[in-house]
């Protein structure tokens, strides 16, 4: 009798952990609890090391931002400065494709293809220049909670707890573009809602987040390039007719070479063409090589920041774990064929990389649409197919801290 009594478990607990369960099912509340959390690294980051000047995440440099030029009030660094300045530069107006404007010098053409994310910081701030580095912030904020909102979505829709959508927006290279103000987070939005709106047979959505996407960060472009191969494949074998949904190719498409136009016609050079040197390299080159070494010289100090690489050792085997069992998954994964054949496109495409994108300071943002994709597909997997998914998670959620940490103390 003492012993069932030990063991027995309160019947008022067996009936508050379904309540609790449903209560969190919701794709809102992974949304929720992510927002507040890239809100709190920001407000972390702001105090512990840019003394609350939100300027700061800019990092202008002296070498291409021009002190006294530069709109009042902007903190300009005595260095290079990092990518954000240039984005930064566009907000403050997005139809200015000069090579030097606002007391600041785009150090190459490329820069411009990303101009989504500065187009809507420029839309969010009313054109006001004092309050574009606000809207820069606050559009990677609310990316990232609506990128765990959607991840909530995709979740349910694989019968599993919303609160896994957690996992989509958990990337850590993303809390390095919190932080500098850069294009991942809205461009993995794009993505994933490109993605949902596809699947739920939601063309015209599907090709307006694409079409924003490809502009926000041209990767994007992989995902409806390879889902308009698959069309044309289906339409010739007649397993399908063309349709609506071939606008979600299409107009990214389009789009994409659209701008490339427009750019070509106020640079003088097609952006895409001028990015080949920084992003892109030889297949595997870069990338054996950074691993080798980074893996052979842990305690190194990272490159412009009071770290070692031992954290993009940690990065590096947690985002090849991820890949892995994802590869592993693509047979068992519900998902459809385009998203499983992107997923290795990206994994091709960033053994091709420069680099420049295998360093150590970057927390591998460079690669977020292999995670990204990686997570969709493992979702998807069936539970008795796939028993990593909690120790991947943990994994992800542990690094994510880390490097939200990390990112309010170096610049």
């Amino acid at each position: 009798m003492h012993l069932a009594s030990t063991t027995s478990e309160d019947p008022t607990a067996r009936e508050r952990r379904p309540a609790l369960r449903r209560m969190t099912d919701r794709p809102a509340v992974p949304g929720i609890l992510f927002f507040l959390a890239a809100l709190a690294a920001i407000e972390g980051r702001l105090v512990l090391l840019d003394h609350r000047d939100i300027t700061e995440l800019l990092r202008v440099g002296s070498v291409y931002g021009h002190p006294g030029q530069v709109p009042r009030g902007v903190h300009v660094f005595q260095d290079t400065g990092y990518d954000g300045q240039f984005y930064y530069r566009m907000a403050l107006d997005p139809a200015n494709l000069h090579k030097t404007a606002f007391g600041i010098t785009m150090d190459a053409p490329y820069r411009f293809m990303r101009i989504g994310y500065s187009a809507l910081a420029w839309l969010v701030s009313l054109g006001q220049h004092a309050a574009v580095p606000y809207a820069l912030v606050a559009i990677n904020v609310a990316a990232l909670g609506a990128l765990a909102y959607l991840g909530g979505i995709l979740a349910q829709e694989a019968g599993r707890n919303a609160l896994w959508g957690l996992l989509l927006a958990g990337y850590f290279g993303l809390m390095d573009s919190l932080s500098r103000d850069l294009t991942e987070p809205l461009a993995a939005f794009c993505l994933i809602a490109g993605i949902l709106a596809y699947r739920r047979r939601h063309p015209l959505l599907a090709a307006a987040a694409f079409g924003y996407g490809v502009l926000t960060r041209e990767t994007v472009l992989v995902v409806p390039a390879v889902l308009g191969v698959t069309r044309i494949i289906q339409i010739a074998r007649r397993r399908a007719r063309p349709g609506a949904d071939d606008l979600a190719w299409i107009v990214p498409a389009v789009v994409f070479a659209g701008w490339e136009l427009v750019v070509k016609a106020a640079t003088g050079v097609f952006p895409i063409l001028s990015d080949s040197g920084k992003n892109a390299g030889l297949p595997f080159s870069a990338a054996f090589s950074a691993i080798a070494h980074n893996f052979a010289h842990p305690s190194t100090p990272v490159p412009s920041a009071p770290g070692a690489v031992i954290i993009w050792d940690i990065e590096f085997v947690v985002l090849a774990l991820f890949a892995v069992a994802a590869l592993l998954s693509l047979r068992a994964t519900t998902v459809p064929v385009y998203e499983r054949a992107s997923f290795v496109v990206y994994l091709v495409v960033v053994f091709s990389l420069a680099p420049t994108n295998w360093d150590g300071y970057a927390d591998l943002r460079s690669f977020v649409e292999v995670y990204l994709l990686a997570v969709v597909i493992l979702l998807a997997t069936p539970r008795r197919r796939l028993a990593s998914l909690g120790p991947l998670a943990v994994c992800a959620a542990s690094l994510v801290i880390l490097v939200a940490l990390y990112r309010t103390q170096i610049s």
